[in-house]
């Protein structure tokens, strides 16, 4: 913040910038939207550059649930019609499953005083932080949902690429986003990591005395085999899916 400045709003653009498919499986998914999108117009309604916009997205989905509705959307230098049928929701409103985003490039404004910063920075990390651990949280409550979204390596680096080429502010964001994530996946009481020697140390402090060397090392040498194999295995699964990886099998 103290290199870009204080965010002072959005510089907005037609549209509403959709960053996220939260369902693999949901109505936007099924109709054709990904991450990276613009939706320009619902239902034959334009969507203005303003931070009205997504509110009108979200009436129009609300009010159509199980009613196919067509939306006109940009991707990359393309404008593709699709048309997209909203699940009702236990309330009865209209859902897709993704995230909406005010479509705009950010204003930054330079900070007043050191403490300006602190504050900011203080506040966007409590926002970061609570948002990771819901994440976290909904891997165990809705992992069917939310299993699509967990990225290894590669998708780390190609999401970074993104943010790079959009915009510098961005990509420091969304390093951040990286760092307190791991920060928070290490202390997760889970073997080879930092959270399971935690848990070594608590149950030691309970007995009395620490568990047998040879149930330490036996539970950390599982632990650590299901963490690499779960690494090569996002790892295989994200390359295949890079767009460079599906046009050279097109």
């Amino acid at each position: 913040m103290t290199v870009q400045g204080i965010p002072a709003g959005l510089d907005y653009q037609p549209g509403v910038l959709v960053p996220q498919i939260v369902s693999g499986d949901g109505p936007a998914a099924r109709a054709g939207i990904a991450a990276g999108d613009v939706i320009l117009s619902i239902n034959r309604q334009q969507l203005g550059a303003d931070e009205n916009a997504i509110i009108k997205l979200q009436t129009e989905i609300q009010k159509h649930p199980n009613q196919e509705i067509p939306l006109m959307v940009e991707r990359t230098d393309r404008i593709l019609t699709l048309r997209v049928t909203p699940k009702a929701g236990p309330d009865g409103k209209g859902r897709i499953g993704v995230q909406l985003y005010p479509h705009g490039t950010p204003i930054y404004r330079a900070a007043q005083n050191p403490f300006e910063v602190l504050r900011v920075a203080a506040e966007q990390f409590q926002n970061i932080f609570v948002r990771t651990v819901q994440g976290f949280g909904q891997l165990i409550t809705d992992f069917k949902s939310v299993a699509h979204q967990v990225g290894g390596p590669v998708k780390i680096v190609e999401a970074g690429a993104k943010f790079a080429q959009s915009d510098s502010a961005n990509l420091l964001f969304f390093a951040a986003i990286v760092s307190i994530n791991l920060a928070i996946l290490n202390i997760l009481p889970l073997p080879a990591l930092d959270g399971g020697q935690l848990v070594f140390l608590l149950i030691e402090g309970l007995r009395g005395k620490p568990l047998p060397t040879k149930v330490q090392e036996n539970v950390m040498q599982t632990g650590l085999m299901l963490l690499l194999g779960l690494g090569v295995f996002l790892i295989i699964r994200d390359t295949t899916q890079l767009e460079v990886f599906q046009k050279l099998l097109d």
